[in-house]
């Protein structure tokens, strides 16, 4: 006999019985349809256990998650984690920081670059120095020519090698909230941080792209000469004033071999800086910036403690002085017109990592604050041998 046909023999068997106890009323029924019934009845009882069973299980897991993470050293659970600042695992000890991930690119360059530019990539005392200040940092290094560097170097404005980009999670670091921020320009269009290896003294490696000439900056000599001389300055800073007449006579005496150009760069803790910037580009409307400049040069010591309007008025007479329109310098003057132009001058300057003044590029080659005027010839004449002339 078949297990399947015993097991329904068993079935009628109890079906009978409760008829005769009176459990069951036939009602017109068969017997066939009372098993059914009765199976269908246990079928879902048992559904519902299953799934009383399985959320049980869940719930179990839930609880023991922890431990089972721990006993089997495949893991700490998030629960655990919360819980300590401090643990060993495999040798090893983790710490937990209330800082975020950031990640850091650095764009490194081929050997045969290296052998050539030793200064194109970052210390290694730097960024060991970046991983002990904010040891949550994520490092990736992307050689320059590459698709990826090629990308990064023009979504970021990278204009000079070496050059390390922080993501934005850097903004909610404790390094950066503090005296680190000058250290820093953010990129609008990328939203990264771009180090300014400058601004921590160190040397550039090799410029990528040097400023360019636009049709609003100053100049002296011929705009296609094959040196060009792009000065950044400040005219409170005192550093300027000497170095400001230094590169004008020396230009002057390579004639059309060379051309000068003049970039605002007024640094925000010279209080009248930036009004002196606007006193010579409205100079320069009447074709007197150099003459300007030179007088605002000499004269730092008599206006640069002034307030703004005392500054000002100061300014208005060393424009009568230089026999400039005065109704036109002076509205000039008051609108502060050309601001936007000292803007963007600025910003230039910060994408090419210029943090002080004066800087000065010679073609691709940057000399930081002041040097010689004999250094400064040397300097011009090399290029030009370089080139033939």
């Amino acid at each position: 006999m078949s297990k399947k046909v015993k097991q329904e023999k068993q079935d009628i068997k109890k079906i009978n019985k409760k008829i005769e106890e009176g459990d069951i009323f036939l009602e017109g029924k068969s017997i066939d349809e009372i098993i059914n019934k009765e199976e269908k009845k246990n079928q879902q009882n048992n559904n519902y256990l299953a799934i009383i069973i399985l959320l049980i299980g869940f719930l179990i897991g839930s609880l023991f998650i922890d431990v089972a993470q721990l006993l089997s050293k495949k893991g700490y659970s998030a629960r655990a984690l919360r819980q300590a600042s401090i643990f060993s695992l495999d040798k090893k000890t983790w710490v937990a920081y209330e800082e975020p991930i950031v990640k850091v690119t650095i764009l490194s360059v081929s050997k045969d670059e290296l052998e050539k530019c030793p200064t194109c990539q970052p210390p290694k005392e730097v960024v060991d120095l970046f991983k002990k200040v904010m040891p949550t940092l994520i490092i990736k290094e992307v050689e320059r020519t590459s698709e990826e560097g090629k990308k990064i170097i023009a979504k970021n404005n990278i204009k000079a090698l070496p050059a390390m980009i922080f993501s934005d999670e850097l903004e909610k670091t404790e390094f950066y909230k503090g005296e680190a921020k000058v250290l820093f320009t953010k990129n609008d269009i990328s939203n990264n941080y771009l180090l300014s290896l400058i601004g921590l003294g160190l040397p550039v490696g090799k410029y990528i792209e040097t400023p360019t000439i636009d049709n609003s900056n100053p100049i002296i000599g011929n705009k296609n000469a094959k040196i060009r001389i792009i000065l950044f300055s400040d005219h409170q800073c005192p550093y300027c004033a000497k170095f400001f007449n230094d590169v004008v006579k020396v230009s002057k005496k390579f004639g059309e071999k060379v051309v000068l150009v003049y970039k605002d760069l007024p640094l925000d803790f010279h209080s009248q800086a930036m009004n002196a910037a606007i006193a010579g580009e409205c100079a320069k409307d009447q074709n007197k910036f150099w003459e300007m400049s030179k007088e605002l040069y000499a004269t730092q010591k008599y206006w640069d403690k002034l307030e703004d309007n005392q500054a000002k008025d100061f300014f208005k007479k060393q424009a009568a002085k230089l026999r400039l329109d005065i109704n036109k310098f002076n509205k000039c003057l008051a609108e502060d017109r050309h601001k936007e132009e000292i803007e963007s001058s600025k910003k230039q300057a910060e994408l090419f990592g210029i943090v002080g003044t004066p800087g000065v590029f010679i073609n691709d080659e940057f000399i930081g604050g002041v040097i010689p005027a004999e250094q400064l010839q040397t300097v011009i004449q090399a290029k030009l041998n370089e080139l033939g002339n």
